[in-house]
């Protein structure tokens, strides 16, 4: 398939942010608050046309997390029942895979260690927002909104410490180890033809263009990025990807820790 140009959501660049620092929350609903109404988050997106979006297929070797921060895995799941959003029915499901996912990346990175904290089901739907928990590791969100990086170089250590024992921060986070937050994404159909997931080559992406959000859910305040617009942003897709296609990419590197550095 061809590169094509498509229409890309980023983050207004409003006086407001200037004066308040962006934020949203993510509140159950018994907690009284509708998402879908003012006051859960002061974020302004706005759509720019016309961006070119680079098909790299028949190119996936070259394009590398050493390199652009991103690239196409090969790799067959050994979890059963993931064919549909529909029939992932148990948390134990969940937990069989975060565990592939730790055996993929310890055998893609080399790693001695590696943790996966968290996961996230999505539908190419619209969901009514009013009734959900974010405890509930089976929780389905529609397409994330807006063009963004899931850690900052505040809630990325944060993060690390919040899910690693003491023994193994001992163990693990000495001086010259390397620690990396590694996203992966995949599609549960067998072929993804709507809501392909678009990547942003790090190289492109200027420290001023990464604005810091606070997430806000019942125990804690997290952040997150979101990107302003710039022209020079180069961003890519896989089309036709497979299951069997996973997407990994680097939202974190204790190489650059000194300044904002990620793949959106």
């Amino acid at each position: 398939m061809p590169d094509i140009q498509t229409s890309l959501e980023y983050l207004k660049d409003l006086p407001l942010y200037g004066l308040e620092k962006p934020y949203y929350c993510l509140q159950p609903a018994d907690d009284g608050l509708d998402p879908d109404e003012g006051g859960c988050h002061n974020l302004e997106f706005e759509i720019h046309t016309n961006i070119p979006i680079k098909d790299i297929r028949g190119y996936e070797d070259e394009y590398r997390l050493e390199d652009c921060g991103f690239e196409v895995l090969s790799y067959t799941s050994e979890v059963p029942n993931l064919e549909s959003v529909d029939e992932i029915e148990s948390p134990e499901v969940i937990a069989q895979y975060r565990a592939d996912t730790e055996r993929l990346l310890r055998a893609k990175l080399g790693a001695c260690f590696v943790r996966c904290y968290d996961s996230i089901l999505r539908k190419n739907v619209v969901f009514n927002r009013t009734r959900f928990d974010i405890r509930d590791p089976l929780h389905t969100e529609g397409p994330a909104q807006g063009a963004h990086n899931d850690v900052t170089y505040k809630s990325g250590p944060e993060i690390i410490s919040r899910n690693m024992k003491a023994e193994e921060q001992e163990e693990f986070l000495r001086p010259g180890n390397r620690v990396r937050i590694v996203n992966t994404w995949r599609s549960i159909l067998p072929v993804l033809e709507d809501r392909p997931l678009a990547l942003c080559d790090s190289r492109s992406v200027e420290a001023s263009d990464l604005v810091a959000c606070d997430r806000i859910i019942p125990d804690r305040v997290g952040e997150v990025y979101y990107l302003k617009h710039n022209p020079n942003h180069k961003w890519y897709w896989l089309s036709g990807q497979t299951s069997t296609e996973p997407f990994a990419f680097v939202i974190l590197s204790s190489r650059f820790f000194s300044q904002p550095t990620s793949t959106p």
